[in-house]
């Protein structure tokens, strides 16, 4: 009996100890849920919901029907860059008009297709910030002018200003001069070969030594070889950068961190980061060197025109900080990137729309003749200042393919539009200037490559922001003389040796959503000798020209 009794106790205390472990294992399964399910689904929930001021002046805009949580977002998924830049820029503003509103999760972005919309956010300091958007390129180009809000970014742009003047463009014309010739002795392989060039090959290699030459102060020999590391890179983190930029998943933070674009991105930020490093590194050594034989009476006018990066280094000396370690790599990483991509991109189209157009090449080589006759000397400023027709050709290029489609603003005040709407503070502004350029409001029948739209006659009255490929207002490109100066002598230098015929049609270029308007497939085009007496006259006598 007593060990019948002994048995029943430990028989209850072994069910009693069982009952209390599985009762922790299913409190421990609650918690992890909880923890793993319950609070993530809240903190989305939290995180994604709209603000309901901004929600409620937005509902007066039209746009794709919003949903909760993941607000417009669902458009964009399961869509690759082709598929994107049809939707962002065709199909919407054909569906939505001239502004309406997208929601990426809880953030509120209106994009803007028209001038007089443009206008209103553009033209002063109150909406001078960039989005929050721009922290995509944070690891690549830092705060840059590119990205740089506020103080950072007014004193940079005051300081980088001078830099810019036609003074010092006018000492980097034989750089341009020099390199543009380095490039037509690397296409002329194609031309007697009778073999198709992409264009943005060897002319994004050209714009790469423009630059370090001229803005860095610096040689590099990219055109001596077929390829270079750095323009592979900046290719492949613009890709990576659209990538998460369009993806609402990879756009929060904790999906970022673990995804492969991640780390792609960090391994091309680093060889990037080290490319630049060498560039500022080997600027700063030359001007030690100088320096020090400047005091011991050797140096004398020996030192090189004062570079981009010089006034970043210069800066940085009197005062560091005004200008840090990091400010400089910054603002090198950006104008590398800024001087070398857009110019390719823009270059690249002028030339295949000129083959596309064989009467406008035509009234070009008639212009470029009438400068330099049978002379075969490099242009001079005065010379490209002639160049009347051309520059109209180089702006309605650059209105029909902008070589940066969009950019953003942040609305940090309310901004009334003139039809009694408000876009409310708080929300994104994004100016797709694909579409601006191309609104028939004011420019009438807009597919159209017509250079003469930019006569003075027929460009009085247009909306001063219906052209705006390098941005408007304040935060305008700053290199944009520069962009201009070096897009007219590569394509007149190209043009003086060869004609240009595309391979393909432009319907046939690819389209993709990028930073710059670069087809998928390239431009292809066949470049046929103008002739072999024509090529011994146009031999470039740089040491004749006068600069």
């Amino acid at each position: 009996m007593l060990h019948t009794n002994v048995r029943s106790k430990n028989e209850l205390h072994y069910f009693s100890a069982t009952t209390n472990m599985e009762l922790l294992s299913v409190l421990s399964f609650v918690l992890r849920a909880i923890v793993f399910l319950v609070l993530p689904v809240a903190f989305f929930v939290l995180k994604t919901k709209k603000d309901p001021r901004i929600k409620k002046e937005l509902e007066k805009f039209g746009g794709p029907a919003s949903y909760p949580l993941i607000g417009t977002s669902y458009v964009l998924i399961g869509k690759d860059s082709v598929a994107l830049f049809k939707l962002l820029f065709r199909d919407n503003c054909k569906n939505y008009g001239n502004i309406f509103r997208v929601w990426n999760l809880n953030s509120a972005k209106l994009v803007i297709n028209s001038a007089k919309y443009a206008e209103k956010i553009l033209h002063g300091m109150e909406h001078h910030a960039k989005s929050i958007n721009y922290d995509v390129l944070d690891s690549w180009m830092g705060q840059g002018l590119l990205t740089s809000n506020d103080r950072k970014w007014q004193m940079h742009r005051k300081i980088l200003t001078p830099a810019f003047h036609f003074n010092i463009l006018h000492e980097f014309l034989h750089i341009i001069n020099k390199n543009s010739n380095t490039l037509v002795g690397k296409l002329q392989t194609y031309s007697d070969l009778c073999q198709p060039v992409d264009l943005f090959e060897p002319l994004s290699l050209c714009a790469l030594v423009i630059v370090c030459e001229s803005s860095m102060g610096t040689s590099k020999n990219a055109l001596q070889h077929h390829d270079s590391p750095y323009v592979k890179e900046v290719r492949e983190l613009n890709e990576l950068v659209m990538q998460r930029y369009f993806s609402p998943f990879l756009r929060v933070d904790f999906f970022y961190k673990f995804s492969s674009v991640k780390r792609r991105t960090e391994l091309a930020v680093k060889m990037n980061d080290d490319f630049i490093e060498k560039i500022i590194q080997e600027r700063r050594n030359y001007l030690k060197s100088v320096k020090i034989e400047e005091k011991v009476g050797e140096g004398v006018g020996k030192r090189k025109n004062m570079a981009f990066i010089d006034t970043l280094l210069k800066v940085q000396e009197e005062d560091e900080s005004l200008m840090t370690d990091k400010d400089i790599r910054d603002q090198v990483s950006t104008f590398m990137f800024a001087g070398h991509d857009t110019v390719t991109t823009a270059s690249c189209w002028v030339l295949f729309i000129l083959g596309t157009y064989p009467e406008f090449q035509n009234k070009v080589m008639d212009e470029l003749h009438q400068v330099f006759g049978s002379s075969g000397r490099a242009p001079t400023m005065n010379d490209l200042a002639e160049f009347k027709f051309l520059e109209r050709c180089i702006k309605e290029t650059l209105r029909l393919y902008p070589s940066v489609p969009f950019f953003e603003r942040h609305l940090r005040e309310d901004v009334h539009f003139h039809d009694g709407r408000i876009a409310p503070a708080g929300v994104t502004a994004s100016f797709n200037v694909f579409a601006i350029h191309r609104n028939p409001e004011n420019y009438p029948d807009p597919e159209r490559f017509n250079p003469d739209r930019f006569l003075p006659e027929n460009s009085a009255g247009r909306h001063p922001y219906s052209y705006i490929p390098f941005s408007a207002g304040p935060r305008n490109c700053i290199g944009q003389k520069f962009a201009m100066l070096e897009i007219k002598v590569v394509v007149s230098t190209i043009l003086r040796h060869f004609e240009v015929v595309p391979e393909h049609s432009i319907d046939e270029a690819i389209m993709e959503v990028a930073m710059v308007l670069r087809p998928q497939n390239g431009l292809t085009v066949r470049l046929r000798d103008r002739g072999a007496d024509n090529k011994l006259k146009l031999r470039m006598d740089l040491n004749s020209v006068n600069l």
